[in-house]
């Protein structure tokens, strides 16, 4: 049987849930507890792991846990760059973690902290960046660029030569088209089609997509 790594868990709300099961899934880390900034929380159980503490003092628990490795288990994708920037400027290593019934191309440029989810396509020569999250069914094509800290919803489809630049949300169910780009710190709201370069930062929702 393989040894697993010990993973500490950031976060303990529903989309927890979805990372435990993806985690379960990959079968590659034990997750050795739990880590959240709901103090009433510390001392409880979530899905039978016990959460421990918050973000205080990330000393000790590497020390106590043997392990400086961690995934972010939240959607907040604000406070996830926060959370993330704090545990990386401490030494700590983000884990990626893929579900076995994803289909990732061997071409993928894959970075740190990446959730790729059960039935998602990538195809070759996407460059991923840090601490994004690709939610299930969610296609990414060939040669986009996906900016770091950008959460992708289920059901989205990128065609190629897209970039989704940082600090970005993706609704269920976008569709970018060939070659657009999308700014950062941008929201694309649900079902809109982005037809064109998006050039503002802001809320775009429709078919085809406009700012609000």
């Amino acid at each position: 049987m393989m040894n697993k790594e010990k993973i500490v868990l950031v976060g303990s709300g529903q989309h927890a849930r979805v990372v435990l099961y993806n985690i379960e899934a990959q079968g590659m880390y034990d997750v050795a507890c739990i880590l959240d900034a709901d103090k009433t929380k510390i001392g409880t159980f979530f899905e039978g792991y016990p959460i421990v503490g918050d973000y205080s003092d990330l000393k000790m628990i590497e020390e106590t846990y043997n392990t400086n490795k961690f995934f972010i288990a939240f959607g907040n994708m604000k406070y996830r760059k926060q959370v993330y920037e704090k545990f990386v400027s401490e030494g700590w290593k983000a884990v990626n973690i893929i579900h076995p019934n994803a289909v990732v191309s061997k071409q993928a440029h894959i970075g740190s902290g990446v959730l790729i989810e059960c039935g998602c396509l990538v195809t070759p020569n996407p460059i991923i960046g840090d601490n994004v999250v690709i939610n299930t069914g969610s296609q990414v094509n060939h040669d986009n660029i996906i900016g770091n800290h950008v959460y992708i919803a289920s059901g989205v489809v990128l065609s190629g030569g897209v970039e989704i630049k940082e600090n970005t949300l993706l609704d269920d169910g976008v569709i970018v088209t060939l070659g657009c780009i999308v700014p950062s710190n941008s929201v694309v709201g649900a079902g809109a089609v982005v037809t064109k370069k998006l050039e503002q930062e802001g809320i775009y929702v429709g078919v085809p997509a406009r700012k609000k």
